[in-house]
């Protein structure tokens, strides 16, 4: 996990740029990232690289953001979740069942 003091709209801008394109949906206990709601197998999804952003003035501000393939398509997106006493349980639970295979390269500092 990185952490930055880049705000959450400039990593995610930098992300875009990168290729992760989608948002990626979660629903009651899986996720999607096309407008028609089907669901996406997770055994087929990586996360890439994690960043948690801290408030600097509120603890509220916490969050983390997750770069996520899905392998299947060759789709790149975000979840963006709250983070410590913010975090969304559920989120949690379906981010959890994704393996993490980092991508060393610092994005940012290029």
């Amino acid at each position: 996990m990185e952490f930055t003091e880049e705000p959450l709209v400039n990593v995610l801008e930098v992300l875009r740029k990168r290729g992760y394109t989608e948002d990626f949906n979660l629903l009651e206990e899986c996720i999607s990232y096309k407008t028609d709601g089907n669901a996406v197998d997770i055994s087929d999804m990586v996360i890439d690289k994690i960043y948690r952003f801290t408030g600097l003035n509120d603890v509220e501000d916490e969050a983390i953001l997750y770069a996520i393939t899905y392998k299947k398509d060759n789709v790149k997106g975000v979840i963006v979740n709250g983070y410590a006493t913010n975090a969304d349980s559920g989120t949690n639970k379906i981010i959890d069942q994704i393996p993490v295979e980092i991508i060393e390269e610092d994005w940012l500092k290029k």
